[in-house]
């Protein structure tokens, strides 16, 4: 990783120190050239500035570096290259570079569900641009459209897709352009004149109690497993029914402290980010289905509530 502080070399013939930005990347230095310059008085024995109005200008600067840097592999670069890449401004950015960043950040944030949704819309634009390397630049309203047009049979990914891209794309437009610095690598903004599609409504399909009754009274098929999927998927939609319709991915991270006197106490994974209460839940465990409860319990000595999580790696290949 490179590193940079404002520093001053020689002084010149009118008395006046130039100010550089020293770069050290893989134990090499390198100074890259500012337009400012300090008096004397500004300068310490041990060379360092302390004009605040140029320690600021050093600060933005070092900070757009970061941020230029942060897209990019530089873990076999050298020095100079790190050097010649930021002296250079860049015409265009990669949408694609920019779009794993971002979606990188939702993941440290705590947004993992909502950053798979992301991670499937960008995989989307990229199968259709026939690239894993987006320019900004290719994003044209027209092509923006053509891509929107071609999620039209989806019900759901027609709105959910455009809007995930349309997120990234204004997170770049404030990250990567500076107005006030004259710095724009994102020439224009194709969402101006695109009108999302809104997804189709869900049909709601809901069965009688005694349709219920005979799915859960029908016999298993027989089998050699000692632990059968079937088995497992009749129990697990038994509790998803008699806990009001828990989601599998609650079911699977409970923990031993969300269940007390007979009261499983949760925040439901797919709104606890979106609500001010952390869509906080509780949910009475009936006698009805107290032994298929029992039944998955973990071990006294895990800190998961059910036994999911010995069979199955992480929650959607549980739900699978």
């Amino acid at each position: 990783m490179a590193t940079f502080r404002p520093c001053v070399q020689k002084q010149r013939a009118d008395g006046f120190y130039p100010v550089y930005i020293r770069v050290t990347h893989d134990r090499r230095t390198a100074f890259m050239k500012t337009t400012k310059v300090v008096e004397k008085k500004s300068v310490t024995k041990n060379n360092e500035i302390r004009d605040n109005v140029v320690l600021k200008y050093c600060t933005e600067m070092i900070s757009y570096f970061n941020q230029r840097l942060n897209m990019q592999d530089i873990s076999k670069w050298s020095v100079k290259e790190v050097v010649s890449f930021l002296s250079t401004e860049e015409s265009d950015a990669s949408f694609s570079d920019y779009a794993k960043l971002h979606i990188s950040r939702m993941v440290n944030g705590g947004h993992e569900r909502n950053a798979k949704n992301y991670k499937l819309a960008v995989a989307h634009l990229e199968r259709f641009m026939g690239t894993t390397q987006i320019m900004f630049s290719y994003l044209t309203t027209a092509v923006v459209q053509r891509w929107i047009n071609s999620l039209m049979q989806k019900r759901r990914a027609k709105e959910m897709y455009p809007v995930c891209i349309r997120q990234i794309y204004k997170a770049a437009l404030v990250e990567l352009n500076d107005d006030e610095r004259g710095i724009c690598r994102i020439k224009f903004n194709p969402w101006l004149k695109i009108q999302i599609p809104k997804s189709d409504k869900t049909d709601q399909i809901a069965i009688s109690a005694e349709d219920c009754r005979e799915f859960f009274n029908r016999p298993l098929p027989q089998t050699k497993m000692l632990s059968s999927l079937p088995e497992l998927g009749r129990d697990v939609a038994k509790l998803v029914l008699c806990l009001g319709g828990m989601n599998t991915v609650d079911l699977f991270y409970l923990k031993k402290t969300d269940y007390r006197n007979g009261i499983i106490s949760y925040k439901r994974a797919k709104t606890r980010h979106s609500r001010t209460d952390e869509a906080y839940i509780e949910m009475r465990v009936e006698p009805f289905i107290l032994p298929v409860f029992e039944k998955y319990l973990a071990e006294d000595d895990d800190e998961f509530l059910f036994n999911f999580h010995n069979r199955y790696c992480d929650s959607d290949s549980f739900s699978a």
